[in-house]
């Protein structure tokens, strides 16, 4: 008789648990997107040609694995790197000197298998066809990054790098893809293709513990426990990113897969949003206590982190009240002895430059992230940019680091190649959603200038960018183009003049500093011809453990002067255009439309560096190099197939094979192979020619002779692993760089300098005809320079004497060049000085230094200096005039 009411309780106690449980599954996705926006992302794909090619393209990247998958479910799933061997599902890894060291537990099923080292090795993955299914042992096929020969070789397991890893990560992916798929166009092949790699991994990670490292050799215990650098499932906590597509598949799948449960969902009475806390909510609380609350690394974390956070429920949905209320503070206010919000990453920028506090590499990927985070919280309704001016100051200071081709400056720990995009679509898409009209358009002309480079293809953009990208409104191409960058954190100047691919110059120099993925580089200097860097630092290291790292991230691997002076201040003797620090990063104005150098000393390093322009299309840069020991090497890499040696008068070196450098002042000379070598005391001149490109890309350098030196050519290691920073691809891995090394014994460098001019041409442009030596002191050289319509006297001192180097010429100051043009009076520019004078022309200081030009242009007389001058013309008397630039002299 009592029977029926007890199971109507039952059935009622059940339903209500039921409705509890729907009430408080909050909607998903919401992520990117959500379910209304649908409709408009249609409507986006079908009218705008961007979005439809981009859309193209992602379907061309999925559609053949979604097609086989209807068939043959088992091909991509084998495919992902597990602990496949049956009685070895392990639940726990053990870590050993910051590689994998062994395994024990048995799961039910297969588990994720960790990767196996947490350093990069020198292999690619094969591609996904080639990869072995159902892999027990973790050994994988790679390819040689750096070997001419690209014959698969058979890597063990603890040997791996990051090949684990990046096979995951390709697999995880191609299911996030598929899963934004599955939401626009609701076909089921999606969705089972993207769920049966999202169920293997879910469970195969549910069942793993983060792994332990019992002698402590990533900083900390491992494990749950603060401390060290280790995430949960990578050795680097700011590696640890496989939960990010995983997070994107679960909220564009949650209603897919709670429809479609795992059937080990029910041996283990556990639901979808259960199994998915827990795994999402180890990588959140792990990631907040490990790998430092400085730099990059704290970035990175919340990048990893912040979509896991977002796609867990409310706090009340859980036991621990921990949802994704909890967690989002730890990012957007709250720090802590292992992490810092928000508001500590934006105090990292520096306030007046708006610059990241390290390598340009670094710094130009930081804010992307933070705005990208933004956008994703500004679709929660958390406005994190609203009123952070800093942000906005921060993407476009990144704009300082490109060359004329737009790619980054390479110093310190970097790649180079094209800036990071993401930032000004993110800045478009959050000034567009808020009305921001001004903003927008500025947004909109750096996206366009970088797609009118071929740069950037918006028509390629990835699926986030088909739900995030706007309509560009209306604006100009052309970027705010500035002279002279310097910023004194990073001991980097960049100077420019013109910024177009074809008829720009441009040249850096900068100090070396130790730590915040900067290098300890010495005083060293690249020049730029064609838009590229043909003078470059070197950049071609797997990574900070490989074997030749010490020599592409320290000094042999730059344009400098060895031994001595690596890491330190640096001292600005005189700079023009000059940048006021206190109030930026760039000039506000400028001297001379032909000239701009900068002068700079470290220790016993002194390094004045000059370009100077001579038509639309020519121009030369000047390099005198002064250094305070007795034995100097200088050392210049430049991007060629070949390089010959020649005399001043342009005859052939013989130069003849040696079986090594003999001195050697530093370990990473043992990379430099197939020395040559001459004696040699007189003016020479070096050609470089890279005729992979068409015309044919020339660089001349000519160096002042100098008594007891020594001529080398080597073969140093590869210039770069990019394809897109050298022309044709030239000095790429494993391709060799030709090397000059200019050796001075005996003899000091500061009283006897290296003095050089280099000039970039293409096939029979030459400009330059000839260069002599004109006179040289203990404090002084001078030097002429003819083109083929003009003429330049240079002059460098260290001291405050006059000098008279030739007949009419007087000259006191830092530098100084009379130029001629048709044989006919063209300027005086004097950079930091007291007096320049050519015959009739002399421009003088009243009290203070000076940095002036006095030009004659289209029948007219022009004046500019930043104090009080005295200038002549001619017979008459010298006049003095105030400060100003380019006025005209009545």
């Amino acid at each position: 008789m009592k029977f029926i009411p007890i199971v109507t309780l039952i059935l009622s106690l059940m339903l209500n648990s039921i409705s509890v449980f729907a009430q408080e599954l909050g909607e998903h996705p919401r992520l990117f997107t959500n379910k209304q926006d649908r409709t408009e992302l249609l409507n986006k794909i079908k009218n705008e040609d961007w979005a439809k090619a981009s859309w193209d393209v992602l379907l061309s990247e999925i559609d053949s694995y979604v097609d086989r998958h209807v068939n043959n479910p088992d091909w991509i799933v084998s495919r992902l790197a597990m602990y496949w061997k049956k009685g070895e599902h392990y639940t726990q890894c053990y870590i050993k000197k910051q590689n994998w060291d062994y395994g024990k537990g048995n799961a039910p099923i297969p588990t994720v298998r960790l990767p196996g080292m947490r350093i990069w090795n020198d292999y690619l993955n094969v591609p996904l066809e080639d990869r072995l299914p159902y892999n027990e042992t973790g050994d994988m096929f790679g390819i040689s990054r750096s070997s001419r020969d690209k014959t698969p070789i058979l890597i063990p397991y603890k040997e791996t790098g990051h090949m684990i890893a990046k096979n995951n990560t390709e697999i995880l992916k191609l299911a996030e893809k598929a899963a934004f798929a599955y939401y626009i166009t609701q076909e089921e092949k999606y969705a089972k293709f993207s769920a049966d790699i999202m169920w293997t991994w879910l469970l195969g990670t549910y069942y793993m513990e983060p792994p332990l490292d019992p002698k402590e050799s990533a900083g900390g215990p491992g494990g749950y426990e603060p401390g060290g650098i280790l995430g949960y499932y990578d050795y680097e906590v700011i590696h640890d990113n496989r939960q990010i597509p995983m997070a994107i598949t679960y909220d564009f799948l949650f209603d897919y897969l709670n429809k479609n449960p795992h059937e080990h969902l029910e041996l283990i009475n556990k639901k979808l949003v259960d199994v998915a806390g827990i795994v999402f909510k180890r990588f959140i609380e792990i990631g907040l206590v490990r790998g430092g609350k400085n730099g990059n690394w704290n970035v990175n974390r919340y990048k990893n982190i912040l979509g896991s956070m977002l796609v867990l429920e409310s706090n009340n949905f859980y036991d621990d009240g921990k949802g994704r209320e909890y967690f989002i503070p730890y990012y957007t206010e709250k720090s802590g002895e292992h992490y810092a919000g928000l508001p500590e990453i934006m105090g990292n920028y520096n306030k007046t430059t708006g610059l990241w506090p390290e390598s340009p590499g670094y710094a130009s990927g930081m804010i992307p992230f933070v705005l990208d985070m933004g956008i994703k919280l500004y679709k929660v309704g958390i406005n994190t940019l609203k009123g952070n001016s800093i942000i906005r100051k921060a993407a476009m200071a990144n704009l300082g680091w490109l060359d004329a081709r737009g790619n980054l400056v390479v110093f310190g720990d970097m790649r180079g190649g094209p800036a990071n995009m993401s930032s000004f679509e993110s800045l478009l898409t959050y000034s567009t959603w808020e009305g921001d009209t001004e903003t927008a358009i500025k947004m909109a002309t750096v996206i366009r200038k970088n797609i009118a480079s071929g740069h950037y293809d918006r028509n390629s953009s990835n699926w986030q960018g088909i739900v995030f990208n706007q309509v560009l409104p209306e604006s100009g191409s052309d970027l705010p183009f500035h002279k002279t960058a310097y910023s004194p954190f990073h001991r980097h100047i960049i100077m420019k003049n013109g910024n177009d691919d074809n008829n720009g110059l441009m040249f850096t120099l900068y100090g070396g500093k130790y730590k915040s993925h900067l290098g300890k580089n010495g005083l060293a200097m690249q020049f730029y011809g064609k838009g590229w860097s043909l003078a470059p630092d070197a950049s071609a290291y797997e990574s900070y453990w490989s074997s030749d790292a010490g020599y592409h991230r320290g000094i042999t691997g730059s344009n400098t002067i060895i031994p001595g002076y690596q890491n330190g201040d640096i001292t600005i003797n005189a700079m023009d255009p000059y940048v006021d620090t206190t109030a930026g990063f760039y000039n506000k104005s400028e001297t001379s439309e032909n000239i701009s150098f900068t002068d700079v000393s470290a220790d016993e390093k002194r390094r004045l560096v000059a370009m100077v322009r001579t038509s639309e299309t020519t121009g030369y840069y000047v390099d005198v190099f002064r250094s305070d020991q007795l034995d100097n090497d200088y050392i210049h890499h430049n991007l060629g197939n070949s390089v010959t040696l020649n005399s001043g008068a342009n005859e052939s070196l013989k130069i003849i094979a040696v079986d090594d450098l003999g001195t050697k002042y530093n370990k990473n000379y043992s990379f430099f192979k197939n020395q040559k070598k001459i004696i040699h005391t007189d003016d020479f001149n070096a050609t470089w020619v890279i005729n992979t490109v068409s015309p044919a890309l020339h660089v001349n350098m000519w160096m002042m002779g100098q008594d007891n030196r020594e001529l080398y050519l080597v073969d140093a290691p590869p210039t770069t692993l990019r394809s897109d920073v050298t022309p044709g691809q030239v000095n790429k891995s494993p391709e060799s760089t030709p090397t000059l090394i200019v050796r001075q014994n005996n003899i000091n460098g500061k009283e006897h300098p290296f003095v050089a001019v280099f000039e970039s041409y293409e096939t029979d442009e030459k400009s330059i005809q000839e260069i002599s030596k004109i006179q040289t002191s203990k404090n002084f050289v001078s030097i002429s320079v003819k083109s083929k319509n003009s003429k330049q006297f240079i002059c460098n001192a260290i001291d405050d004497k006059v000098y008279k180097p030739t007949k009419g010429l007087k000259f006191q100051g830092v530098f100084g060049i009379t130029s001629e043009k048709n044989n006919q009076f063209q300027y005086l520019y004097l950079g930091k000085g007291k007096l320049l004078q050519k015959g009739k022309f002399k421009i003088e200081a009243v009290k203070e230094t000076i940095t002036a030009e006095l030009k004659f242009e289209e029948g007219a007389y022009y004046y500019s200096s930043d104090n009080p001058v005295l200038i002549s013309i001619g017979k008459g008397k010298a006049k003095e005039y105030p400060a100003g630039y380019h006025i005209e002299i009545k």
